[in-house]
């Protein structure tokens, strides 16, 4: 990763400013102060630099507007409607789709499961899709996955869930070190499991480099979670299921590969696809290519 260089009408600082909410506009979505604060590229302004530099940079005011408390590109004000439509089309998805993502966080290896994609930020356009990271005890990866398949479609939940990564807790280091990647993990939204979470980001340090501003709280999470004695019986079940578990695994392994496999002709990103037993990653029309691509015609243009 290179180091971020000003452009010759922009200092690191206010390149950081300019290239944070650019890459947010993206997915037409401005920033708050504190957004902002969050998802700075490889800077660590605080707040009050933030407001400071931008109040005092002719150079960024040009490309970046500021209004309602929300920090978006110039000229497109449309945007803070916009987000607010998202929202709240989002939380009435998450309402309707309570009961499944209460039953998976509940599940049986689910170590954490988060809400990721647009849903995670409350951006969902139209009739999205609903995205989640699911972290696992052991190399439970495929029956997991299958029981959450199982369960959408018992539910008639099977087109709107998308259980697209699927990791054991002893892979959670990712090879994708990236600005998507980084971006794509800080903005996960775990409905149970926020001790896995930070695990999950602390075997990623990458993330750190890109968001050193970064900090997971946990506040403001969805009350999406399963309840204190829900966590008690997956104990038990685990241990009551543990002479079976690896069998388990293996035919949902072997099934479901099967399955993705003959399927795999109709995957537009098959390079963002991972078939392991310890990782199941179903980007099968990954954005990531587009966005980064756009971002970069972005960031040349303040040039």
């Amino acid at each position: 990763m290179r180091a971020m260089e000003a452009t010759p009408g922009m200092t690191p600082a206010e390149l950081a400013i300019a290239r944070s909410v650019l890459y947010a506009s993206i997915f037409d979505y401005p920033l708050t102060l504190a957004q902002l604060r969050q998802t700075l590229i490889e800077s660590t302004l605080t707040p009050s630099e933030i407001v400071s530099v931008y109040t005092g940079s002719e150079a960024l005011q040009k490309t970046i507007e500021q209004r309602e408390g929300f920090y978006f590109p110039r000229g497109r004000g449309d945007l803070i409607a916009e987000r607010r439509r998202r929202e709240a089309r989002s939380r009435r998805f998450l309402d309707h789709h309570r009961l499944v993502l209460s039953l998976i966080a509940a599940m049986p290896y689910v170590r954490m499961a988060a809400l990721s994609g647009s849903v995670a930020h409350l951006n969902l356009d139209g009739d999205g899709d609903l995205d989640l990271f699911i972290i696992t005890k052991g190399k439970q990866v495929w029956s997991v996955t299958v029981a959450c398949v199982i369960i959408a479609k018992l539910l008639r939940r099977r087109r709107t869930l998308c259980v697209n990564f699927v990791v054991a807790d002893s892979a959670l280091a990712l090879e994708q070190q990236d600005l998507f990647t980084a971006s794509q993990i800080i903005h996960l939204k775990p409905l149970v499991g926020q001790a896995e979470y930070r695990r999950f980001l602390a075997e990623n340090p990458f993330v750190a480099r890109f968001y050193p501003n970064f900090h997971y709280t946990g506040v403001g999470r969805l009350p999406i979670r399963p309840r204190r004695i829900v966590g008690a019986l997956k104990g038990i079940v685990e241990t009551v299921m543990l002479p079976v578990s690896a069998l388990v695994e293996r035919v949902c392994r072997r099934a479901y590969r099967a399955y993705l496999v003959r399927r795999s002709a109709t995957w537009r990103s098959p390079e963002q696809v991972r078939l392991e037993p310890d990782c199941l990653k179903l980007h099968t029309q990954s954005h990531r290519q587009s966005v980064l691509a756009r971002f970069g015609s972005a960031v040349k243009e303040l040039e």
